[in-house]
């Protein structure tokens, strides 16, 4: 699924005004700002409504799980990666190149 400009061209704006990098790197405060803003509308355009996500993070490792749900059936998908940016960063990559590997819920969210 390819990003639409419409999505990514405010969040380039954005970082065009951004210049401390104190905290966060410039490209994860840019994963981050795609994923928390405009990842609903990116799944919509293939018909799948998002519900949200949570992120869990044990030792060294984050498990992102974000929670969707098409044609009434709720789909989970699980990205992992060293921080929860690094797995936003992954869950935009595979979403770019249609790797994501959706699974039926067994614990959708009511």
């Amino acid at each position: 699924m390819n990003i639409s400009e419409e999505y990514l061209y405010p969040v380039q704006a954005a970082m065009e005004q951004w210049t401390d990098g104190r905290v966060i790197g410039a490209v994860d405060l840019e994963n981050l700002l795609l994923f928390m803003l405009y990842v609903p509308y990116i799944l919509s355009q293939s018909g799948t409504t998002y519900k949200g996500y949570v992120s869990r993070q044990r030792g060294d490792q984050t498990l992102l799980t974000v929670k969707a749900v098409e044609k009434e059936t709720p789909l989970v998908v699980f990205i992992t990666s060293d921080s929860t940016t690094g797995c936003m960063c992954r869950f935009l990559d595979m979403l770019e190149n249609d790797k994501l590997v959706w699974v039926k819920d067994r614990y959708p969210w009511i």
